[in-house]
This record gives structure tokens, sequence and C-alpha cells, in this order.
């Protein structure tokens, strides 16, 4: 009689549950810093089209190409990344390194914003001027784009818990994502940036009311970025230089004004002087700094127009907006250093 053999089923090697997430790299946070600089460097050539009248009444343009195909790159590296890790037993909400769970969720949304764009150019047309930076699915395609940009500043951010780091090798993915998105934020308030719009050179009037309001804006914002990384990290020479004079250089790019680079710069290097040589290490010191790294920012930026063109507000004015660029930075130290806890209700 035939025996009838019993088959032991194979069992499928299961991956072993990790716990807490992949280790962090430098080799991981360069290798994106990499890819938002390109990233980015689409949505310049986009803004470039934008602002030069290059752009066609349809969706489908050659610059929309090349930025959506600079996110492609970012999100099927996040994407691999993702899947590898959650193969070896990683949760899936803890499968990146720590830090760049944000920067998926960035991905996502930057897709949905993508159809969504697509959808308002079709039902709507292309955005000019100004429109392009205040319609909803750009606005989102920009939020998208900062929490991918964050991935490694949060990354060193969680790294310097556990040691100081210092020089360019360390740090520079930080500062250079840093930059990026101080930049991204000027970008999308570029209807009242003084370097984009640089109504100092025009007659005073209501344009002069926007002008100083822009400058204040922007002292608020600079200040931010600045504070950013002064507060956490002893900085390496050049950081400011990077942040003050790089994020210039790039929004020249979109209006030609290239005069203004040196404005920029120079602050930047004063500001790296500062910090060598009169490092924050007290309050005195941290709000000094956030007072005199905007008012000498924007005292250059008037000189500089005033040599390139002809300042055509008065010196109560001019004078003045560089001043409260100056306290609008102290504020923002007092706020960021000192400022109240919300309490929430009780149940």
């Amino acid at each position: 009689m035939a025996s009838i053999s019993q088959v032991t089923p194979v069992e499928t090697a299961q991956p072993t549950a990790r716990t807490g997430y992949p280790e962090s790299s430098l080799r991981f946070d360069w290798q994106m810093t990499g890819l938002s600089a390109l990233f980015m460097a689409g949505l310049w050539v986009d803004g470039w089209a934008h602002f030069h009248g290059q752009t066609d009444n349809t969706f489908f343009t050659p610059w929309h190409f090349l930025f959506y195909s600079a996110f492609g790159i970012v999100a099927l590296f996040l994407g691999y990344h993702q899947m590898q890790n959650t193969r070896r037993g990683y949760a899936f909400s803890r499968a990146l390194p720590e830090g760049y769970w944000l920067s998926l969720l960035g991905v996502v949304l930057f897709g949905l914003g993508g159809v969504g764009d697509m959808i308002w150019h079709t039902l709507f047309g292309i955005e000019g001027g100004s429109e392009a930076l205040t319609s909803p699915s750009h606005i989102m395609l920009a939020l998208g784009m900062a929490l991918v940009f964050s991935g490694p500043l949060r990354s060193a951010w969680k790294r310097s818990a556990s040691g100081e780091q210092r020089g360019w090798g360390q740090l520079g993915p930080a500062l250079i994502v840093t930059t990026l998105i101080f930049t991204l934020i000027t970008f999308f308030v570029s209807y009242t940036h003084p370097v984009i719009d640089p109504a100092a050179a025009f007659r005073a009037g209501s344009r002069q009311d926007g002008g100083v309001t822009g400058i204040l804006l922007m002292g608020v914002v600079m200040s931010g970025a600045m504070l950013t990384l002064v507060g956490r990290w002893r900085l390496p020479f050049g950081a400011m230089t990077l942040l003050l004079g790089g994020n210039v250089a790039l929004l020249v790019l979109l209006n030609d004004f290239f005069v203004l680079i040196p404005a920029a710069l120079i602050p930047g290097l004063i500001a790296d002087v500062l910090l060598r040589f009169w490092p924050p290490t007290t309050s005195v010191r941290l709000y000094t700094f956030s007072f005199v790294v905007p008012l000498v920012y924007f005292i250059g930026y008037f000189m500089t127009i005033d040599l390139a063109a002809r300042i055509m507000w008065s010196v109560h004015v001019w004078t003045g907006a560089a001043f409260l660029a100056g306290v609008a930075g102290l504020l923002t130290a007092l706020v960021m250093t000192h400022g109240p806890r919300l309490a929430l209700p009780a149940e």
C-alpha cells in the first residue's frame, strides 16, 4: 500500500522586529542635502520662468517637467529607504533615520499638492505675478518642500543631543538646508521682499509703506533663521555668510539685481566675525547679535540702492526702517528664548 507522506510546510522567515530608528549617518544627511538642493533648483527654474514671462497657459511646461522630475528623484530616494528598512523589521513610522519621518510626509503632501496644482491650472489657468505665490496649490507645494528640506536639520538636531557637533563636515547639511528653507520662505513672500521689490528706489507713497512692512517681515524671518542655528550650535566660520549671502544670491537670479549680492555677503561676514570673537554665550550678547545683524544688513542694502540708483525715501524713513529691522530681530530673539508657553484649558 502506498503511504502518504506528510508534507511539513516551509516556514517563511520573518524579519526580526526592531525598535527605534535606523542609525542616522552624516552620509545620509549629505545625500538628502544634495537632493534637496536639486529639488530647490527645480523650483528656481520654474520661478525664473514665471519672473521672466516664459510660462504658457498650461500645466505641462518644460519648467514644470524639470521641477517635478527633481521631486520624483527625492521621492524615490526616501521611498526606497522607507521600504528597505520596513522589510528589515522597523515600524513603518520609524523606517527612516530619526528626523526624516516628516520629510516623507512632505513628499506625500507635495504629491497631493502637485495633483491639486494640475487641477487648479486646468480650471483657472496659469497664475501671473504674485498670484503664483499665493495660490492654495502652490502654498501646499511649498509646505511639502519645507518638510522635505528640514530632514537633515532635524537629524543634526537630534544627533547633537548626544554630543557637540562642530565644523562644516558635521554641520554642513543643517546649515545648507536651513539656507534652503529660509530662501523658500522669502521666495513665497517675494512680492514684499526688499531684494525682489526694491521699493526704496521709487517714490514715496503706498509703495513706501509696503516696502517698510516688507523690511520688518524680513527682519523677523532672518532672525528666526539665524537663531535656529546660533541657539543650538557653535557654528563654523562662514555659516552666516552662507545663510544671508546664499539667500540673496538665489533671489537675484529671479530679477537680475546682482548688485545686491555684496550687500548681503558683507553683513553675513560681519555676523560670522561676531560669532567667532564675541559668541552669544549670554543673553545680552545674543540679543545684541539679533539686533545688530538685521540693522547692518539693511543699512548695507540701502547704501547699495543709493549707489546703484538712488534712494527715493527720506532719510527719516530708510534709517528708521533699518532700525526697525533690528528691533524686529531683537523681539524675535526675546520670543524664541523667553516666549510664554500656552496653558491648555483643563477638560
